[in-house]
């Protein structure tokens, strides 16, 4: 069965409330029980090291004297002693000698009643020497039994001693205790229930408006939540769903400007092939190859964005598989320049690389390829006369700056550089710079933009070892 969060807290916290009481009652019966049977046991147990001391050092004879002198040092040693013991001093045919008056005690007369049966009727019960518990009347006794008789033939008077020492009854004190302990507690238990249903409403209320607030970003509502908590966990979960609709309500809005610009980018060509192609079709264009060039030109375009949607999806998706390879980093960019020379030359623009030392590094040449052409091309684009690349070390940093003598960015343009679709002025698809910083993401590096004198500088970070920065080990 499921439970609420308050149920889970409450009853727990309930069922404890209810079984502590019990539980302290049935502890301080127990041990209150033993607590006196263990101050008894002590109490007579002292008292019969005293006598076995006096016995001991008297020499019991036939004459008077010197039983008098036991009796009254067993007398005096009884006097001294604080406890609870009592002493019974028993004579020839069990004449009870000490105390005189014991029928004036009626505990002492019904001790005295149940040793005088047992030992009349032979069915003694006390074991010579050793302390026992017995029930004489209503009463619990440790009872302590000596019998001087086979200790010495002479002795005529005092032949038997019987030491005890009542056992309080509890039940009496533990009746009054535990009306005392069951209101008191009873009235703990009621508060506390009281107070520990706030708390764990508390506790589930929050919970509960998290669970809605899960809920709501399942719809896509995102809404900021406040639960009010004052649990540490609750507050830190309540800031991390926060953070998460936030980042997912920009992931979102993101997505649908993509997809607003995708569609803009695609339409644009799509709607040039078609218009040509229609007027190819009613005979409209006397020059048939003007058109198709039209047609061709327009389905590059078209097959760039496309390519570049693609390859933004793959590494969004982490499954670009990385290929490491090492690479010389002169010999790659004087490469890449070579290939894009002829665009810098219709554009009467001047590529200028000065190598310097040699550094090789293990990237995947064709997500770098991709990168450096794409920031190279956008430097051609907006350069006045020339583009300056050079290679720097940084730490454990390659870095390929690329750098052009154009107009510069301005504030904003710096701002949504890298936003997928964002075309500054002159721009062509808007994902140019997009697929260069995903690109180097995924192997571990980046793109910035930093200051430049004139026009628009841009550097390209790169690891020395790019498969340490593996999707993978991302995971």
């Amino acid at each position: 069965m499921k439970l609420s969060i308050r149920m889970k807290i409450f009853l727990p916290v309930m069922l404890i409330l209810i079984a502590f009481p019990v539980a302290v009652w049935c502890v301080f019966r127990y041990s209150l029980d033993g607590h006196m049977n263990y101050n008894a046991r002590k109490d007579l147990e002292r008292m019969v090291r005293k006598t076995g001391e006096i016995l001991a050092q008297e020499k019991t004879g036939a004459d008077d004297e010197d039983e008098n002198a036991l009796l009254g040092k067993l007398r005096d040693a009884l006097q001294t002693e604080t406890g609870e013991t009592r002493m019974m001093l028993l004579g020839n045919r069990y004449r009870v000698i000490f105390p005189k008056n014991y029928d004036n005690q009626p505990e002492m007369v019904q001790i005295y009643s149940t040793f005088l049966t047992s030992a009349t009727l032979d069915e003694m019960s006390w074991e010579r020497g050793k302390t026992g518990e017995e029930t004489v009347g209503e009463n619990r006794y440790l009872l302590y039994y000596l019998n001087l008789e086979e200790d010495d033939e002479n002795n005529q008077k005092i032949r038997h001693i019987i030491l005890y020492c009542p056992i309080h009854d509890t039940r009496q004190i533990l009746d009054q205790v535990s009306r005392l302990v069951l209101l008191t507690m009873g009235a703990i238990a009621a508060v506390a229930i009281v107070l520990f249903w706030f708390v764990a409403g508390s506790i589930s209320g929050p919970v509960r408006r998290l669970c809605e607030a899960a809920r709501g970003i399942g719809e896509k509502k995102f809404k900021k939540v406040e639960t009010k908590a004052t649990v540490k966990e609750l507050c830190e979960l309540e800031d991390e769903i926060n953070q998460m609709q936030e980042k997912l309500s920009q992931a979102d809005q993101a997505e649908r400007t993509f997809f607003q610009n995708a569609s803009h980018e695609l339409r644009t060509p799509l709607m040039s092939i078609s218009g040509y192609a229609q007027g190819i079709q009613c005979g409209v264009f006397g020059d048939v190859s003007q058109a198709a060039g039209v047609i061709l030109d327009e389905s590059s375009r078209l097959t760039e964005v496309v390519d570049g949607i693609l390859t933004l999806t793959r590494m969004d998706q982490l499954r670009y598989q990385v290929v490491p390879v090492e690479l010389e980093i002169n010999n790659f960019v004087e490469e890449r320049l070579e290939r894009i020379e002829g665009l810098a030359y219709s554009k009467n623009i001047k590529l200028v690389f000065h190598p310097k030392v040699e550094h090789t590094i293990i990237t995947d040449a064709m997500l770098l390829e991709r990168a450096f052409s794409n920031v190279l091309s956008n430097g051609i684009r907006y350069a006045a006369r020339a583009v300056t690349v050079e290679v720097k070390e940084r730490k454990d940093r390659l870095i390929l700056s690329v750098a052009d003598d154009g107009p510069g960015l301005s504030g904003e343009e710096m701002e949504h550089l890298f936003d997928r679709f964002y075309k500054g002025k002159g721009g062509n698809h808007g994902l140019g710079l997009a697929i260069a910083k995903c690109s180097l993401e995924y192997m571990g590096g980046d793109v910035e933009v930093v200051k430049a004198v004139a026009g628009a500088a841009f550097e390209i970070i790169l690891p020395q070892d790019c498969r340490s920065f593996a999707p993978e080990e991302w995971k």
